[in-house]
């Protein structure tokens, strides 16, 4: 339920506050400098906010609150902000792959976030943006796991992984959560709708190379691709890369350890690299 005045936006919650910010600002004559300097930030910080580059604090939030007269409404909305628990750029990707009958992920450099555990999860996290508030920190860690329970629902999707051999050597956390997150690798492989393969580092040239690409299949449309750069990500629909990223994939699966000899080497790098 929101109050008068504050509907559930068309788009997201973040654009929502720096649209009201935008208007209510200029309704107040004031420019972006100029608001600024009535609060204890820079003029680019507030540019970032405006624009949805940046998720607002609750400190700033009180400061416009006070600078523009408006109670405490940007406090309010902020809690909608904070409530939201994917960032922009992933939305669009997590309903497509809420939507998937099949799951095809390459994984170049870490852990996929469907089998991440709360602590991994929150180390990467926390190393990728340390800048990020606490409070927004503890929602998107809760929305990634929450993307999670898809692997236990009822008729949930077949998922096939492909993990390059440097996700399982890049100690993200330290011993005690590596140990934890690849013993929950071993667990989720004896699913009957997941399948984990390892790409050695000694392989040789591969389509992997190019970085990470999930493919995301359905029974009432074509595919969708989705690929994820630093701090942003996009879904692929052109008919040409969606196929060229299914040849990639097929070659990957062609050069990665066969399923049964991937999970022996899991068991080998907790061995050597992460027992006490």
């Amino acid at each position: 339920m929101t109050r008068a005045g504050e509907e559930q936006p068309g788009g997201s919650w973040l654009h929502f506050y720096a649209e009201e910010l935008r208007t209510t600002r200029e309704a107040r004559g004031m420019s972006q400098r100029g608001l600024a300097s009535h609060t204890t930030y820079s003029y680019q910080q507030v540019c970032n906010v405006e624009a949805a580059r940046r998720t607002p604090s609750q400190s700033f939030s009180r400061e416009v609150d006070v600078a523009l007269e408006t109670g405490d409404r940007f406090q309010r909305i902020l809690r909608r902000v904070l409530d939201d628990p994917f960032p922009e750029w992933f939305k669009g990707a997590a309903k497509e792959e809420q939507r998937a009958d099949r799951i095809r992920i390459y994984e170049a450099q870490v852990i996929p976030g469907l089998f991440q555990n709360e602590e991994y999860t929150r180390a990467q996290m926390n190393w990728g943006q340390p800048r990020m508030p606490a409070e927004r920190l503890e929602i998107e860690v809760a929305g990634r796991l929450k993307r999670q329970e898809l692997l236990t629902r009822e008729n949930p999707p077949f998922v096939w992984v492909i993990l390059d051999e440097s996700a399982l050597l890049r100690p993200i956390g330290g011993r005690g959560v590596m140990t934890g997150q690849l013993q929950r690798l071993l667990r989720e492989a004896e699913s009957p709708n997941i399948v984990i393969q390892i790409v050695r580092l000694r392989t040789d040239n591969h389509p992997g190379l190019d970085g990470s690409f999930t493919i995301w299949s359905y029974e009432d449309h074509e595919d969708v691709v989705y690929a994820e750069g630093m701090m942003t990500g996009g879904i692929i629909e052109r008919r040409q890369d969606v196929a060229s990223a299914n040849l990639s994939y097929d070659l990957l699966q062609a050069v990665a350890l066969d399923p049964g000899m991937s999970l022996d080497f899991i068991r080998s790098v907790l061995k050597d690299e992460y027992s006490a």
